[in-house]
């Protein structure tokens, strides 16, 4: 590895340090590097834009990789307690890499590479997190459909293998209460429901069955949708009895 860069700390460790996110450390050091680049001041002595992978994902991600220097200039500007405290942190860690150095350990022997897989490790356990906090609304909301259910399973395992392993749901056609039928028709909900029932239109052709809440109890009762294309069925229905 290249001298230069065994004297710097990724911005991932840094932001941990400051106990600040690392995508908030990346948009205060671009703002940084605009007012360097203003003033045609080169920010290498400060920090270099780096890329990392996480392991079990393909894609890259922005870092910078920081020198002491820099670490010292981030520190100014950070004030109180914090600042304090970051400091202490991270004059500890370039010691301790610069007696290592000193020593002819290599780099990935010392103390940076366990930084990495406790990041690593890190990031992991968010995405399980996350997962876990999908598959639990799937499994604590009866009252949600199959197909978001489904959806809920699916982003949670995309989430911890990075592929679709469980499909999304088929987008299906749009469905409509019996009162929306009824209201384009001219008739009420029940007298769709009659003529639904009478003539066996309740079928897959014409819509499916939901589960939902009754408008009058905590209890789910079953209601059939209609498709659109229920619509001029009941029209030819109608004119006939309208005939007879």
């Amino acid at each position: 590895m290249n001298k230069q860069l065994e004297n710097r700390i990724s911005s991932r460790e840094v932001a941990e340090m400051m106990e600040m996110e690392h995508s908030k450390l990346l948009r205060k050091i671009d703002d940084i590097n605009e007012d360097f680049r203003e003033s045609k001041i080169g920010f290498s002595k400060y920090w270099i834009e780096s890329s990392y992978k996480v392991k079990g994902n393909n894609k890259t991600y922005k870092e910078y990789l920081i020198t002491k220097r820099g670490c010292e200039f981030l520190a100014h500007k950070t004030t109180g307690k914090k600042g304090n405290l970051f400091t202490d942190k991270y004059m500890d860690r370039f010691e301790a890499m610069e007696k290592a150095i000193k020593e002819g350990i290599k780099p990935k022997e010392i103390a940076s590479s366990i930084r990495e897989k406790e990041i690593e490790a890190r990031y992991n356990n968010s995405l399980v997190r996350k997962a876990n906090l999908l598959l639990k609304i799937a499994k604590e909301n009866p009252n949600l459909s199959k197909e978001y259910i489904q959806v809920l399973q699916s982003k949670a395992t995309e989430i911890l293998t990075g592929k679709t392993i469980i499909p999304l749901p088929v987008l299906e056609e749009k469905t409509y209460s019996a009162a929306e039928i009824g209201e384009r028709l001219g008739i009420s909900a029940n007298k769709v429901g009659k003529l639904a029932n009478a003539h066996n239109l309740k079928t897959e052709k014409y819509g499916k069955f939901f589960h939902d809440k009754s408008k009058y109890s905590n209890k789910e009762v079953e209601t059939f949708r209609y498709y659109e294309n229920v619509i001029p069925v009941l029209e030819t229905l109608l004119n006939q009895y309208r005939v007879v």
